[in-house]
């Protein structure tokens, strides 16, 4: 008998014909789609918002761990920086295939592929006592966790109109926050199940929140949709016609031709040569300068000691900054969607800017505050102020990056405006923050996170494009 063998050509065409889009199905009647679309709708924005947190579950456990881990800070920003890297580069190809894969089968893949890697190094007892094997599965947890964030940007645009998009695009951006607060006490949890043991208790953090979202994969798979149009339903411009202003018309063409383009022909007509999405992709670099400038070292300033430049308090204080930066994160994109929505009229640079001038005083309140635990609540409360001004620009970063393109390529810029945050941004709040802090102390930081500041502002402003801005509404 024959052996069966399979080439690299043939693997990638089943694993391309394994994504494809379902296709249309044939229209359902007025009456099922007035009953079935609010369903839908519901189903696919639970399941984004349920399936991206669960990316957060098995993102950054090693930092989560690092006060346990057997390894050095060194050692340690080596793994999470390649992470970073890997995850900046997979948002982007990840965007360009989503667009042209079916969401209901990408999002919870990449998610179950990322929740068997870290139930690899759990399982596998020589991955986190080695740095370069431990780096090497961390590369392709980070380029599986690239998976998550293009298919949650095709189900945005794809299912609802552009007036709702911001309070739903709100809505899942909750996620990274939510995420972000259950990931320690699942890895807790995990440390628990393992006994005394340290080795065992990390191993035990990274294995048992792979097996819980591997379950979440599999339930995010039966509640996932891809389009309207693939479960009998009429697109988003249809069911919502009202939200359609006649100005809107070029872009809805604009649409419905880039539905026939190849992903090569899509990256050259609206990715590469689209000025607008380039600033806003520069503007999304320096934003997440400040974002995890302050997540990265917020703990070790104020845990610094006076002498040194510090707040000098103590060590469990200064984790204590981090949960009340995500705290004020959770309030600060509520506020920044409502203000874009209502205030600006669906600017998202406007808001912006908004947010980031607020980011800069509260920067420089941050530095002069006066260390020692004596005013300790004040950093806390600047802290949560920071935590609000900083995640309302984070949340604009791929909402706003999704309208500069047509539907089509609404993942590809959304993952180009992830390249450059993570790339970037997250690599130099890490990395050349790191060195700075050590060579030239924490003031120079701070400066850099104002330059950073600033030039975001002006990069926000040169990509607005007020086409997109419903100003005119108010005329009538």
């Amino acid at each position: 008998m024959k052996p069966f063998t399979l080439t690299e050509k043939e693997g990638f065409y089943m694993f391309k014909k394994l994504l494809a889009p379902p296709g249309k199905k044939p229209r359902l009647s007025d009456a099922e789609v007035a009953r079935k679309y609010p369903r839908y709708r519901t189903q696919v924005i639970i399941s984004i918002f349920v399936g991206y947190m669960g990316y957060y579950f098995v993102r950054n456990t090693t930092s989560i761990l690092s006060g346990i881990l057997k390894m050095s800070a060194t050692e340690i920003g080596i793994i999470t920086c390649a992470s970073y890297i890997a995850y900046g580069v997979s948002k982007f190809v990840s965007g360009l295939i989503s667009d042209e894969s079916n969401s209901k089968i990408f999002l919870p893949l990449g998610l179950l592929l990322s929740g068997i890697i870290n139930i690899f190094i759990g399982v596998i007892p020589s991955v986190i006592t080695s740095v370069w094997l431990f780096t090497i599965f961390y590369l392709i947890n980070g380029w599986l966790q690239g998976m998550g964030w293009p298919p949650g940007a095709r189900t945005l645009v794809y299912w609802f109109g552009n007036k709702e998009r911001i309070t739903y695009g709100t809505i899942w951006n909750l996620s990274h926050n939510f995420g972000g607060a259950i990931a320690p006490l699942l890895a807790g949890a995990g440390l628990a199940l393992a006994g005394n043991d340290p080795l065992a208790q990390a191993r035990a953090a990274y294995w048992f929140p792979g097996i819980v979202v591997c379950i979440m994969a599999v339930i995010i798979y039966f509640i996932q949709e891809d389009t309207p149009e693939s479960v009998g339903l009429p697109p988003i411009e249809e069911y919502k016609s009202e939200e359609y202003r006649e100005s809107d018309n070029a872009k809805l063409e604009e649409d419905a031709a880039a539905v026939e383009m190849s992903m090569g022909e899509i990256v050259k007509k609206y990715i590469l040569p689209n000025t607008k999405l380039m600033w806003s992709s520069l503007y999304a670099a320096l934003v997440y300068i400040l974002r995890y400038g302050i997540v990265s070292w917020t703990p070790k300033f104020l845990a610094t000691s006076i002498q040194d430049g510090g707040k000098g308090i103590t060590a469990a204080a200064g984790m204590g900054g981090f949960s009340f930066f995500e705290l004020g994160g959770i309030a600060g994109m509520l506020i920044a969607g409502w203000v874009s929505a209502k205030l600006f009229k669906n600017s998202k640079p406007l808001t912006n800017v908004a947010c980031l001038i607020i980011t800069l005083i509260l920067l420089v309140a941050y530095w002069f505050i006066p260390a020692g635990p004596e005013y300790m609540i004040w950093d806390f409360a600047i802290l949560i102020g920071l935590g609000a001004s900083i995640y309302g620009p984070v949340m604009m970063v791929g909402l706003y990056a999704m309208e500069l393109v047509p539907k089509a390529a609404a993942g590809a810029a959304a993952g180009l405006s992830g390249t450059f945050s993570y790339v970037g941004g997250a690599t130099v709040a890490t990395l050349v923050i790191g060195i700075i802090v050590d060579h030239l102390g924490w003031g120079v930081a701070f400066i850099v996170f104002g330059i950073s500041g600033i030039a975001a502002i002006i990069c926000t402003l040169l990509s607005r494009d007020k086409s997109l801005e419903y100003w005119e509404d108010d005329k009538k």
